[in-house]
């Protein structure tokens, strides 16, 4: 494999409609690549990703390109209020 086709497949991945978001383990397990591979090509690509929490305060991504949810920018607000005392 080339860092091409591993980010291609990272990229489908995100790009999955049976998941709004998914964790580097998720990504790992669908494509077959290492999780530091998966995360190198994510830091790698951060124009085309976002990130969020789950519930579980573990990072989560989709693609830049997908709309927001609702509770994605709930999360988003309470980070930056806990961060901002």
């Amino acid at each position: 494999m080339n860092k091409i086709e591993d980010g291609s497949r990272v990229y489908d991945a995100l790009a999955d409609s049976r998941w709004d978001f998914r964790t580097i383990g998720g990504i790992s397990r669908q494509t077959g690549l290492a999780e530091d591979l998966v995360q190198e090509l994510i830091e790698q690509n951060r124009a085309e990703v976002r990130q969020t929490l789950s519930p579980e305060r573990e990072a989560i991504f989709t693609l830049a390109a997908r709309p927001m949810k609702f509770r994605e920018i709930i999360v988003d607000i309470r980070t930056f209020a806990a961060n901002s005392l």
